[in-house]
């Protein structure tokens, strides 16, 4: 993640650069601020108001200059934020299906809003105002060096005790940080359940329930909140303290070589002015520094989610599926508890496959193998005699369509809902919506293709949304189509039609898991498997 936010250092240094033109411009008006007064008392009009026009200019300058830094400041954190983002999705989507699905997607939807606010907050704006720190310290640094080194010793000894606290206040942070976020994940997860089970909370009468819950854990997520605010406080409680005691001991410091003539009226000023400059800046740091610090623990929970616990190398590509799946002594295990075992079974192109068995059986098993979202615990998976194993993912998605029970739709036009967003021609678009049976339909649309689609397809049937998912699939010219419960919700009339579609395609292997079985088309598969026992026994 580190790495993605480095992309946005250019925009950092370009804002930097600016901000430092800028604060070497009010260093030097401070200089001449000094000059200023000292002329004015010793009664020199002429250079008084010689420095004055000076000044003036200078001042007039500042103004275009902190516009444009402030500009690139944002400019700094909306790329690097958007490149973070853009690489977390990237890494996301390059996750394993199979490690997707086995864990809870709300940390991925807390990373993506509590997380990474959490880091433009703290961690891309933090570096931006540790920086402008040090150079506003700096200039602070070499204006009042160039008239007093006693008054700059005092400064540094009082910058080292600021910046011990600073270091001894980051570690607990990031403990705290680390908390929280997780406790956000769990805050987003319960949110997302609960609005899904509206209607059952409301028909059961749980909202009691509900608002305890959701008052634990709301209390959970702002106490924790309410502890990192308290160590924060405290931090920025001492440097204040610190501060003002520095500033006091260095007025009078300064004051005292007033009187003894080692410095002018003007030079007073101009320390004092630039003490509080160089410490503003300081103890800036010390409040942004332990915030940088705490995101660190953030960082490496996000790359952690991210990591695929299998990282198999796929080498090979399969440009066409011509002949054949085989399995060959195919044995698979979840960790110690075996589900498959000894498996020999092959799946010809164009065949029509039906697999049944009861719940819990491995059926679901069997086709997340077929589907390449897990590898056999042992034997082989051949595709047309490659390794599955060995078929790069994208490769082998490429041939392969899936009909899920729960068929997900975009919230578009059914247009872009069964092209996917690609590109293809009006005569194959139309020709996959005739093969899914889907004409009728979108004929009766008022707008026809262009009809927009709600809410993952609240304003459709089911059946048409199954059938949307079979013209994806023949539109991409997938050879394979893979089948999960995809009959179940649906209608017994509107499931046959369905069947009776894909049963009909030519060319096409249909491997269908499910336990909805007609007895008018069950003769019409080449093959109907049993998966029971941890075998697959051919019926």
């Amino acid at each position: 993640m580190k790495r993605a936010l480095n992309k946005g250092v250019p925009f950092l240094i370009l804002a930097l650069l600016i901000l430092s033109i800028a604060v070497s411009i009010e260093g030097y008006v401070s200089i001449k601020i000094m000059k200023i007064i000292d002329y004015g008392l010793d009664g020199n009009m002429e250079l008084f108001k010689k420095e004055s026009f000076v000044a003036f200019i200078l001042v007039g300058i500042l103004l275009p200059l902190n516009i444009l830094a402030t500009v690139t400041r944002g400019l700094y954190i909306n790329k690097s934020l958007i490149k973070a983002k853009v690489y977390y999705v990237d890494r996301l989507f390059k996750k394993n299906i199979n490690e997707f699905q086995e864990e809870n997607n709300a940390k991925y939807l807390s990373a993506l809003t509590n997380d990474m606010n959490n880091i433009e907050g703290k961690y891309l704006i933090g570096i931006y105002e540790t920086g402008a720190s040090l150079i506003r310290f700096l200039v602070s640094f070499i204006v009042i060096a160039s008239v007093s080194p006693l008054a700059l010793f005092i400064g540094l000894g009082i910058s080292c005790l600021s910046a011990i606290i600073t270091m001894l206040m980051g570690k607990p942070l990031q403990k705290h940080e680390r908390q929280r976020s997780d406790l956000f994940e769990g805050y987003t997860s319960y949110i997302r359940e609960v609005l899904g089970a509206f209607q059952i909370i409301k028909a059961n009468d749980l909202e009691d329930k509900v608002k305890d819950d959701f008052y634990n854990k709301s209390e959970g997520i702002q106490y924790k909140g309410y502890i990192i605010d308290k160590i924060y406080t405290f931090v920025s409680a001492s440097q204040q303290f610190i501060m003002m005691i520095s500033i006091f001991s260095i007025f009078l410091v300064s004051v005292y070589m007033a009187i003894n003539g080692s410095i002018t009226a003007g030079a007073v000023i101009l320390i004092i002015n630039n003490m509080e400059r160089m410490f503003f800046p300081l103890m800036s740091l010390t409040e942004t520094f332990p915030r940088i610090i705490s995101v660190k623990s953030l960082f490496e929970k996000i790359d952690e989610s991210l990591e695929n616990q299998d990282n198999y190398e796929e080498t090979l590509e399969l440009n066409d599926f011509k002949h054949s799946i085989e399995f060959k002594n195919v044995y698979f295990s979840y960790e110690d508890n075996p589900v498959l075992e000894n498996i020999d079974l092959s799946l010809k192109k164009g065949g029509k496959y039906l697999i049944v068995g009861p719940s819990g059986g491995g059926k679901s098993t069997l086709l997340k193998l077929l589907r390449k979202y897990f590898n056999p615990t042992a034997g082989e998976i051949l595709v047309d005699g490659i390794n599955l194993k060995d078929i790069k993912k994208e490769s082998y998605f490429k041939n392969i369509s899936n009909v899920e029970q729960q068929v997900f739709l975009f919230e578009d036009t059914v247009k872009n809902n069964i092209t996917l967003y690609k590109d293809y021609t009006d005569e194959e678009i139309n020709l996959a919506i005739d093969r899914a049976g889907l004409t009728d339909f979108i004929k009766g649309l008022p707008e026809g293709l262009d009809t927009m689609i709600y809410d993952n397809g609240k304003n459709i049937s089911g059946g048409e949304k199954s059938r949307i998912a079979i013209a994806r699939g023949l539109l991409a010219k997938a050879d394979i189509i893979f089948l999960d419960e995809a009959f179940a919700s649906l209608d017994a009339r509107v499931a046959r039609e369905i069947e009776k579609t894909l049963l009909s395609l030519e060319g096409v292997m249909v491997v269908n898991v499910s336990h909805v079985v007609f007895d008018e088309t069950k003769d019409k598969y080449d093959q109907v498997f049993v998966v029971k026992n941890k075998a697959v026994l051919a019926v």
